[in-house]
Order: C-alpha cells, then sequence, then structure tokens
C-alpha cells in the first residue's frame, strides 16, 4: 500500500500540505484539521507525518469501537460514525499520524489516490510511495555514495 513519503531534506516547513489536506477535507484553511502534519526538529528540520498505512494498524488494534479498519485495496479509514472521539487510535500509532479533531479520529485518506498535499508541495518533499519504492531509492542513494570513491578513482566527477 502507498503512504506519503516526506524526504526530509526539501521539506522547508512551510505547512503548504496541511492548508491543502484541510481545503481538500473540510472546505476550510486550517492546519488543526489537517491529517498531514508537519513537525519541526530544532535547530532547523522539518519532516511532514501522515498515516503509513501498517498493515497491521495498531490505531485499528487500540479502537474500542472497531471504528478503524483496513479495506481490501490497503487503506486504513475510519468509519466516524463508530468512532467514539477517546484517541486510544492516536495514543496507539507509533507515528503520532492519527488525531482526534471535533471528537473523531482523522487520518490521512490519500485523497482518494491523489493526494492534495502532494501536489501543493512546491519543494516536491512529498511523494506518494509504497515501502518498497522507498527502499529502492535509499538502496540507489546509498549504492552512489558507496561508488563515489571508485569513481573518483577512475576520474569519474
Amino acid at each position: 500500500m502507498a503512504y506519503i513519503f516526506c524526504y526530509t531534506e526539501r521539506c522547508t516547513g512551510c505547512r503548504a500540505c496541511e492548508l491543502a489536506c484541510s481545503g481538500a477535507h473540510e472546505r476550510i484553511f486550517g492546519p488543526s484539521n489537517a491529517r498531514i502534519r508537519v513537525v519541526r526538529e530544532e535547530p532547523a528540520f522539518d519532516i511532514a507525518i501522515t498515516c503509513r498505512q501498517c498493515e497491521k494498524p495498531p490505531c485499528a488494534t487500540a479502537c474500542p469501537t472497531a471504528a478503524i479498519s483496513k479495506r481490501r485495496d490497503g487503506l486504513v479509514e475510519v468509519d466516524s460514525s463508530r468512532c467514539i472521539g477517546c484517541g486510544a487510535c492516536a495514543e496507539a500509532c507509533p507515528f503520532g499520524a492519527i488525531h482526534v479533531f471535533r471528537s473523531i479520529a482523522i487520518k490521512c485518506d490519500l485523497c482518494g489516490g491523489d493526494p492534495a498535499c502532494v501536489k501543493q508541495c512546491a519543494p516536491n518533499a512529498l511523494e506518494l510511495m509504497t515501502s518498497e519504492q522507498v527502499a529502492e531509492k535509499k538502496r540507489l542513494e546509498h549504492a552512489a555514495v558507496l561508488m563515489r570513491p571508485a569513481l573518483r578513482k577512475l576520474g569519474v566527477k
């Protein structure tokens, strides 16, 4: 299942993703009701956090009313009619990617496969990817680092 991956080296902390998300879901621009959250780690590192659409979602296990479930396509979703707003899901999420807003748990739903946050991210810090795609990019980046000394010896810059 795909999720929204954040390239921390590109994220500027502008929070345009939060505004795009809240606008797409609530028709108002307010970060408190966004399904994506930008977190700043001082001195100046920013990362956008969203639901990772876990294979075995701890939020669903923690929900006392079974309001959170995993669909056949892999998307983890909240049934707002069953949610009691207790926050057990938020406490269970290891990524901090779910929170309670107006007595209902909210989390990323990938905007039906075309995430508003990804489209509005000017520095291109967000990308819809699977875990396998993320791992492949990391392998390629690591291989490039490992190969630099050998390439320098060959005169390649």
